[in-house]
């Protein structure tokens, strides 16, 4: 399978030829090549997600390109909402690219004025800001290991449990006012899927896209009753992450909210959702022993 990066700042992924919106690319993300036409690539994305995306945004490579820049320790997530890569490392810089929350970009050697030269997808270079990086915790061995099932399902964790609870609940709720926008994944506006998909793979873990639970990968069923701060809520074509004490955040399209919120599982508050209440059905956990 041909392999290639996202080389725009940001791209639709389209779940089928109906061009429905399926979900959301950013700068630098992996895709494996399944089909190609004059305008249209068929992928897979690294974490396992199949659309279509417009030839034009496609950077083609070679997989040992792909292995190399895993394992090159250069490659950085964009962490700011948005950051500007700016010709010079100066406020007055020539804006090059404004890249969303959770765009790669690889880091370069120089360092000045608080700015860190990096390269971009395309190949362009320029500077941000070094307090809107931090290193790239997920990889792409999904596109080339031979046993992909295996790599989602078995994925590494760098840190341990109490620390990855709270790191993930820290990034959900970085999100906290962002709109609600179907098959979203940026701070310009996500859906429930994408705010825990992103939440996650801040830390490090590639999970299911979609509002389920999916074999394969390394979120599994628990009793809703054994839930801790991290965990996933599922209810019907919806997903929450679990905050502790009754609570948990999602990207609700709710007329009453239509963003990233927090709501409550406990009647006595006023953030009380009734409706979701009654739809949950099953918890899930990457914290299964």
């Amino acid at each position: 399978m041909k392999l290639g990066v996202i080389k725009e700042p940001r791209v639709w992924l389209y779940g089928s030829e109906n061009m429905d919106i399926a979900d959301e690319l950013f700068m630098g993300w992996a895709v494996g090549i399944k089909e190609a036409t004059e305008d249209w690539c068929k992928v897979i994305t690294h974490y396992g997600y199949s659309g279509y995306v417009k030839k034009s945004a496609i950077l083609f490579m070679q997989t040992e390109e792909i292995r190399y820049r895993d394992n090159s320790g250069q490659m950085a997530v964009i962490c700011r909402r948005a950051a500007d890569v700016l010709a010079e490392p100066r406020v007055q810089g020539r804006i090059l690219a404004t890249l969303s929350k959770g765009a790669f970009v690889k880091i370069l050697s120089e360092t000045k004025n608080g700015y860190r030269k990096v390269e971009m997808a395309d190949g362009r270079k320029g500077y941000v800001p070094c307090i809107a990086y931090r290193s790239r915790m997920d990889a792409d061995g999904y596109l080339y290991e031979k046993d992909r099932e295996k790599y989602l399902r078995e994925q590494k964790m760098l840190i341990n449990e109490e620390v990855f609870r709270e790191s993930v609940t820290k990034q959900a709720k970085e999100y906290l006012g962002t709109q609600y926008r179907w098959g979203g994944k940026s701070a310009e506006g996500l859906d429930c899927s994408g705010l825990t998909f992103m939440s996650y793979l801040f830390c490090g873990i590639l999970i299911y896209r979609d509002a389920a639970l999916k074999d394969g990968y390394p979120v599994k069923k628990i009793p809703i009753n054994q839930i801790k701060k991290g965990d996933l809520l599922y209810f019907k074509g919806h997903i929450a992450m679990y905050l502790g004490d009754g609570k948990y955040i999602h990207a609700t399209g709710n007329e009453k909210s239509f963003g990233c919120v927090i709501n409550s599982l406990c009647k006595e508050d006023v953030d009380f959702r009734e409706d979701l209440r009654e739809s949950l059905y099953a918890a899930g956990s990457i914290w299964i022993r």
